[in-house]
């Protein structure tokens, strides 16, 4: 490359296969569309149209940065390694609730689910990657969906065992630890204790996606209409909170909690959610924690617009149409996610693999727009 007006050389972060074989996807999709008249003139619920798809798409040889032994002279190199397929269904719906000479109700509803799974993966058991300048543990997996999060687990019982069957903590020591919202915490130190093995902390993708649209109008002069998307079933991987946490500057350290019946804002408590006692054991004072896990379901306000045409009201000769509108978008959000956005993708990554990591990713802009549409 150039360096100004000399020269420069470097080793390439990932190399180039010469034996790359090209991806291939094969898809199937079948759907059928209908439409059932109630009543002809009829005000209220005189029919309905809807439509309803089924897909199922399988790729191999998908391309993917491995990694490769040092002396190769990189880090990475491009190999045909995954294959994947995925499937999911979508159904719509479409009524004209009401229509009389002055006043129109339209309703339309979509429902969707999809979900993809990792096949197989060529010349290795699994891959691991971390999220773009973070350190969540993904792994891709045969049999696996795409998103699987893996890391360690808090104790919900005095009995936790490990993966071999033995127990964290012996019956004798039961006395010195406690439940503290669902978790096991040890009350001379205030610390929650955690695994020192790793687990899937599960399927981060929604079970579905459902939008409500609903449209009125008012003697062709009034327009009013909002969307609403709920996603039910997601999670999240809140990582932007795990780094606050590892800087002490979360908002959490300000709430107390009872242990060993005393109530207050416990420093040690917070931080051993990030920096646990059995990881610092093994030499791993950090790592992924289902600590951060959170659903991440939402219902949110998608659109919302209330237009008025003055030309119709007005019966303005000289326009076919000067209508003013308000719009809104992603004006209210009810979610019990702690973070700023339950929507979100990984930070700054454009990897379809990398998914269900809230790392200090942008929230989605709550937008407010005034437009006049003119027609002569």
């Amino acid at each position: 490359g150039h360096l100004g007006n000399a020269l420069s050389y470097s080793t390439p972060g990932t190399v180039r296969n010469p034996d790359l074989q090209v991806e291939t996807s094969k898809e199937f999709e079948a759907g059928t569309d209908f439409s059932i008249a109630f009543s002809k003139g009829g005000r209220w619920l005189s029919g309905l149209d809807a439509s309803f798809s089924y897909w199922t798409r399988k790729t191999d040889n998908a391309i993917y940065a491995v990694s490769v032994p040092l002396s190769t002279g990189s880090t990475t190199e491009y190999e045909n390694a995954i294959g994947l397929s995925s499937h999911g269904y979508q159904f719509q719906l479409n009524l004209p609730v009401l229509k009389s000479e002055s006043f129109t109700w339209n309703f339309t509803t979509n429902f969707s689910h999809q979900t993809s799974v990792i096949n197989s993966i060529n010349g290795a058991a699994n891959i691991i990657l971390a999220t773009s300048g973070g350190n969540t543990a993904l792994s891709l997996s045969p049999g696996s969906k795409i998103g699987q999060i893996y890391g360690k687990k808090a104790f919900r019982s005095l009995d936790q065992k490990r993966q071999d069957g033995t127990s964290y903590i012996d019956k004798a020591d039961y006395g010195k630890y406690e439940m503290v919202d669902g978790r096991v915490v040890d009350t001379a130190t205030k610390g929650i204790q955690f695994t020192n093995e790793s687990y899937s902390f599960g399927d981060p993708n929604p079970k579905f996606n459902v939008s409500f649209i609903n449209s009125f109008t008012y003697k062709s002069f009034l327009s009013f209409a909002f969307q609403f998307d709920w996603i039910y079933g997601s999670h999240l991987y809140n990582q932007t909170n795990e780094w606050m946490y590892r800087d002490g500057i979360s908002g959490d350290f300000d709430k107390p909690v009872t242990i060993n019946g005393q109530h207050a804002a416990y420093t040690a408590y917070y931080r051993s959610a990030y920096s646990d006692m059995w990881g610092s054991q093994n030499g791993d004072r950090d790592g992924t924690h289902d600590y951060y896990y959170e659903g991440a379901s939402f219902l949110r306000l998608r659109n919302v617009s209330i237009g008025l045409d003055f030309a119709r009201l007005y019966n303005i000769k000289y326009f076919k149409k000067l209508q003013l509108v308000f719009t809104g978008r992603n004006i209210l959000t009810v979610t019990k996610y702690s973070g700023f956005d339950p929507e979100i993708s990984s930070g700054g990554s454009n990897s379809s693999y990398d998914r269900g990591v809230d790392q200090y990713s942008m929230p989605n802009n709550k937008t407010y727009a005034i437009g006049l549409n003119v027609g002569l």
